[in-house]
């Protein structure tokens, strides 16, 4: 018998096949490795992004030279614009900053420059016409002849409230929502310096409530509270905005007149003598009752004039009406 012809062609040496079936594994494993990778770089991106949002943080990159800006997702968000229709640019930027603070922003991108270092706090005009605050960090990096800036922004609005907030608080009466003894010393002091150096008038008026015990004790304090919190409304309807009405303590309240002289003043504490007479109160228990209040007013005389000489003036003034019969307004003897 005859034997039968091979197949065509041979059969790879084992080695060959091996070494094919290896190299066919290790694109495979890269394969692989390379998708997690892309996804370990797909989570920290979301992340980051995340973080970012949660932190109203954004990063950018800033050609001077090219006037081109790169901004993060969440400076879009910051900025109240459209990643899809807005383009950003140096020039679309300073067109948000708020015109009270763009000096300060192109001082701080100049100084960067000559020292590296961007650092500004400023706000943002969105297009929903809603103000913001932005604190910028950012270094200089020249890169040939183009001029690079990078840093973050990030949005400190409710940092910036709470700020504001603290700072009523630390000047303001809870109650009655006027400046408290402290701001309105602080206030006092500045004044004087004023009129020393200048001679504008200034004056003083002091005034409590007649009888306003007799209303807590036939009322109750809930009563009392409504006539303080009234007429603390009542003085910042109706006085000057560069005004500083106070409350010094309990049922004393002092006004500061800048630009007021002696005459004037009394006319101001005559006026609130009688809107404070002629409004009308009730009490929880449905009473209807009234309150008076007693003035006194001094202003600033002479070069030798202190703080505690112009409150004492006023103080004995007030207590004089209180002598002649209350509901009243004494003042400084005119000339003296």
């Amino acid at each position: 018998m005859k034997r039968s012809k091979s197949r065509i062609g041979h059969e790879p040496p084992s080695g060959e096949v091996h070494g094919r079936v290896s190299s066919c594994d290790d694109c495979v494993r890269i394969r692989q490795e390379l998708e997690a990778a892309q996804e370990e770089i797909a989570h920290l991106n979301r992340t980051l992004y995340r973080v970012q949002q949660i932190a109203r943080l954004g990063y950018w990159r800033a050609s001077l030279k090219a006037n081109e800006l790169f901004w993060s997702e969440v400076i879009y968000d910051i900025f109240g614009v459209d990643p899809h229709t807005f383009t950003p640019s140096i020039r679309a930027f300073k067109a948000m900053v708020h015109p009270e603070d763009l000096d300060s922003v192109e001082a701080s991108m100049l100084r960067a420059q000559e020292h590296g270092h961007h650092d500004v706090v400023h706000r943002i005009i969105r297009p929903d016409g809603e103000i913001r605050w932005v604190h910028e960090l950012g270094d200089y990096e020249p890169e040939g002849d183009d001029q690079i800036l990078i840093g973050t922004v990030r949005d400190i609005t409710e940092q910036k409230r709470l700020e504001l907030r603290l700072r009523q608080l630390s000047r303001t009466d809870e109650l009655t929502a006027l400046f408290n003894r402290r701001y309105f010393m602080q206030r006092l002091l500045q004044e004087l310096a004023r009129y020393r150096r200048y001679g504008r008038p200034t004056s003083v008026v002091l005034f409590d409530f007649d009888h306003f015990k007799r209303i807590n004790d036939t009322h109750g304090h809930p009563a009392g509270d409504q006539v303080l919190v009234s007429v603390g409304k009542l003085l910042r309807d109706r006085l000057r905005t560069n005004d500083i009405p106070a409350r010094l303590g309990g049922e004393e309240f002092a006004l500061l007149l800048p630009e007021t002289g002696l005459e004037e003043a009394i006319g101001v504490a005559e006026k609130i003598r009688q809107l404070v007479q002629e409004q009308t109160f009730t009490s929880e228990q449905g009473r209807c009752f009234d309150v008076t209040i007693t003035s006194g007013v001094s202003a600033f005389q002479g070069a030798e004039e202190t703080v505690e000489a112009i409150l004492h003036r006023a103080d004995q003034n007030l207590y004089q009406g209180k002598r002649s019969g209350r509901n009243r307004v004494v003042a400084d003897e005119r000339g003296r």
